[in-house]
């Protein structure tokens, strides 16, 4: 009995142990599905051929050369050809050692990677480089690359390796943007007109660049050529060098114009760069003003602004600083002027970092009264630890001398701040000038309170001090036509600067709106003084915005000053009309004039290209009625303006047009626009879509669109709306990665196929499930698989052609054409023999 329990309780044991060890195995035997090609179909039991092995994993597909997107992290690194081979589970990428050391992996990750050769070929990251992984996303053609961040280099966030910048392609450009006005009093008509124009040459690294502007009043013409320069980036010194006419950087001196040879450092080849600015110009106007700007004698901006506040954001300025002369003149002829500061923040360097610039040449004068010496000018700035920079410089003429020297500091949550000494040496006509300057900066974003501390400075002279621009007599920023303002030809002589004080606020009120201010205040040896002040409330209450702001100027060469203020009231009316408000204003002056307005204001069409504007108003300075009318469209090749406003002595009609034309590779192209940094999108045969993000901006008639904004030195992703692409044209990726150099036109170039929609139904031989078909076309290759029916899909297929047919190392060839073309799917039927 003992013994048949021993043997019952063995036999027990042997089946729990057979159970336990199965139970082992079961992930080994359900590690890899396998489905039977035979559950596919047969006939008559007679199982058929069927090749599906390279699709019976994830992601399988066909071997061979893709052009891919590859990221790092998430972080894209740069597009190339790249070859994949079948590793029996999915596609593999073929990578050397060199790509990684490229894209940040550091020499010394790991031993085994520290003993590699550039050259050898990385069949298995993960052993290399633990926890490494490789993804392949076939439909997206996104090569995605996960090292651990212990294995890569720590490069600055957001920088982009020098490596991916791109000069792209050659080009000559031209940038226009025309106004011109037709205004009839009672007794008398005259025409206006002004034409900007900034065109250029790209040759590989090379930028040729010209500045020039035309002004027409009442039949006096003339045109002026503000620059002329040839520039090109330094990559290695992550400088810039320009040749010709330009603006000395700014920071430790105040720019000068000049002709001759610069090499400064950019900031914006730095991964954490503070980018130059251009000034926002606030200002009131009481009519259906004439608004121009000068910077340094020089029209800049010139355009017609309605009654009420006006802001002008969209400058290209000519340098990093030096005052903005603002000039209104109003329907009826009178002016009235303020300066808009314009200045670089505090000149602070991270620890161990240069910023550095050197200029030499001729100086340039606004007027023909001005000296123009020969200089030669050099500022340095370096970081030292503990947020500290020290800077300093000199200006070296033949009757100048001067020197700079000065600190920074940050406080960190308090902002920055700045301190400098600058001494000056001047040989006037009748004597020589010794004297000193003292500076201070300020500038802060204090993101609790929603304050913007843009720029806040002050600045001491003694009676000796001379800039450079003093010293060769160009003090006068107000020189416009010689009947509105006359000054004594020895006053630039007899006063030079005492102080000068300018602040620029921006402060958000949470719920209550916003607030801004821009002050500013001149005072000069003798007593003269000029300022400007721009105050301005903005708030919305259930929709409703209101605004109020304050303008205040006064010069020093006349005794009145100007106090205007101004009430505006926007109410949406988009439930009675899509996308339109109505627009209520009123604007007074010390003098007791008032004007008061109401208008309706909209866009239309499409992509909202066509904004219009209506208005009627009152002015109490004659009891004069006034309306005005307008319309803008942004339309793809352009921007162009329509308008016409009365008062009781005065008409106008007004027209503007601004936009550009390219000439690239493949051929030329009119745009919206241009800035300085363009992107030519390439998409062959895709015409008429539309780049996303981009108002108005659509393929033309070849695939080709010009965009004109994109950042230098950083990645730029541009991305295409396939809901417009036509029928016969497919985008096999619709995003596409640009990292242009200043002033390039980078290509971003889309793969399509082009072609017709064919389900060809294949006849002769017998064709396995799974197999291959392709079709070889001069623009494109058209590829699918075959089904159990052996039929197959092919997307963008010509007109007529040969389909090779592989599968299991056997091959058929079918010849097929399309009888009657049209955008529909061509069912098309072909023998494979």
């Amino acid at each position: 009995m003992s013994q048949v329990n021993v043997v019952s309780g063995f036999a027990k044991l042997t089946k729990l142990s057979l159970l336990v060890f199965l139970c082992l195995r079961v992930q080994t035997g359900l590690a890899e599905d396998y489905f039977s090609p035979d559950f596919i179909e047969t006939h008559g039991n007679i199982p058929r051929d069927i090749d599906i092995s390279r699709f019976s994993k994830t992601n399988g597909q066909v071997p061979g050369v893709y052009h891919v997107e590859i990221y790092l992290n998430g972080s894209y690194v740069e597009t190339r050809d790249i070859s994949f081979i079948w590793n029996e589970s999915a596609l593999s990428p073929t990578l050397k050692r060199e790509d990684f050391s490229r894209w940040g992996v550091k020499p010394n990750a790991q031993p085994g990677w520290m003993d590699m050769d550039e050259l050898a070929t990385i069949n298995n990251i993960s052993e290399l480089l633990p926890g490494s992984l490789i993804h392949f996303q076939f439909d997206g053609m996104r090569l995605e690359i996960s090292v651990p961040q212990e294995y890569l280099r720590r490069d600055p966030q957001g920088s982009v390796s020098p490596e991916q910048w791109d000069d792209g392609l050659n080009m000559l450009f031209v940038n226009y943007n025309f106004s011109a006005a037709n205004n009839r009093g009672d007794a008398e008509s005259h025409n206006d007109s002004y034409l900007n124009l900034r065109s250029g040459i790209n040759a590989g690294p090379w930028r040729l660049r010209n500045y020039s502007t035309y002004n027409n009043s009442n039949g006096i013409s003339r045109w002026n050529t503000i620059s002329t320069s040839l520039e090109r980036d330094i990559k290695v010194l992550k400088s810039q060098f320009s040749a010709g006419d330009g603006y000395t950087q700014a920071g430790v001196f105040d720019s000068v114009n000049f002709r001759g040879v610069q090499l400064y450092s950019d900031d914006s080849m730095l991964p954490e760069s503070v980018r130059g600015f251009a000034p926002v110009v606030r200002g009131i106007a009481q009519s259906n003003a004439q608004v121009t700007i000068r910077q340094g004698g020089n029209i800049i901006w010139q355009s017609y602004v309605p009654p009420g506040p006006f802001m002008i954001d969209d400058l290209y300025p000519t340098a990093a600083s030096g005052d903005l002369d603002v000039s209104i003149r109003e329907a009826d002829g009178s002016v009235h002027q303020f300066i808009q500061p314009f200045s670089a923040v505090p000149v602070m360097q991270r620890e161990g970092q240069f910023k550095y610039a050197l200029a030499a040449g001729k100086y340039r004068a606004a007027s023909y009264q001005d000296k123009e010496p020969i200089f030669l000018q050099s500022t340095l700035g370096y970081g030292l630890p503990w947020d500290t920079t020290v800077y300093g410089g000199m200006i070296v003429s033949e009757d100048y001398w001067s020197g700079a020297l000065g600190i920074g500091k940050g406080f960190g949550d308090i902002g920055s701040f700045s301190f400098d000494t600058t001494f000056s040496r001047s040989q006037l006509p009748e004597k020589t000038q010794n004297g000193v300057s003292l500076r201070a900066q300020y500038a802060k974003d204090f993101a609790t309170t929603g304050t913007s501390l843009n720029l806040t400075g002050y600045r001491y002279s003694s009676s000796g001090f001379r800039d450079f621009q003093e010293a060769n007599g160009d003090v006068n920023p107000f020189r416009i036509t010689s009947d509105e303002m006359q000054l004594d030809d020895n006053w630039r002589y007899q006063r030079n600067k005492r102080s000068k004080a300018q602040i620029t606020l921006n402060q958000r009120l949470s719920d209550w709106g916003n607030l801004n201010l821009s002050a500013w205040q001149q005072d000069y040896w003798g007593g003269d003084s000029e300022r400007s002040v721009n105050v301005g409330y903005n708030t919305s209450v259930n929709n409703i915005n209101y605004g109020l702001n304050y303008s205040y100027s006064k010069g020093p060469w006349r005794n009145d000053n100007d106090h205007i203020i101004a009430f505006t009231m926007q109410i949406p009316l988009s439930r009675f009309l899509p996308n339109s408000w109505m627009t209520v204003t009123a604007n007074g002056n010390k003098k007791g004039d008032s004007v008061s307005q109401m208008g309706l204001s909209g866009t239309a069409l499409e992509d909202n290209k066509l904004s219009w504007n209506v208005q009627q108003g009152y002015n109490s300075k004659g009891s004069d009625t006034m309306g005005s009318a307008s319309a803008n469209y942004k339309g793809n090749h352009g921007e162009y303006q329509l308008g016409y406003s009365y008062s009781r002595d005065n008409r106008q009609f007004s027209v503007g047009a601004m936009g550009g034309l390219v000439a690239h590779p493949y051929g030329i192209a009119a745009t919206q626009p241009l800035g300085e940094t363009l992107a030519l999108v390439k998409a062959d045969n895709a015409a008429g879509v539309k780049v996303a993000n981009n108002s108005g901006i659509y393929t033309d008639s070849k695939g080709f669109a010009v965009v004109p904004y994109v950042t230098p030195y950083r990645q730029n992703s541009l991305s295409l709306d396939t809901a417009t692409l036509n029928n016969n044209t497919d985008v096999l990726n619709d995003t596409r990665t640009v990292v242009p150099t200043k002033g390039a036109l980078a290509l971003a170039d889309y793969p399509t196929v082009t072609g017709y929609k064919v389900l060809l139904q294949l006849t002769g031989s017998e064709i396995p499930f799974g197999a291959t078909a392709i079709i070889k076309n001069r623009n494109n290759v058209a590829n699918g698989i075959v089904d159990d029916h052996k039929r197959v899909w092919l997307n963008g297929a010509p007109e007529k052609g040969t389909v090779e047919v592989r599968w299991a190392g056997e091959s058929c060839r079918a010849t097929y054409q399309i009888t009657q073309l049209s955008d529909k799917t061509h069912n098309v039927t072909a023998l494979c023999h």
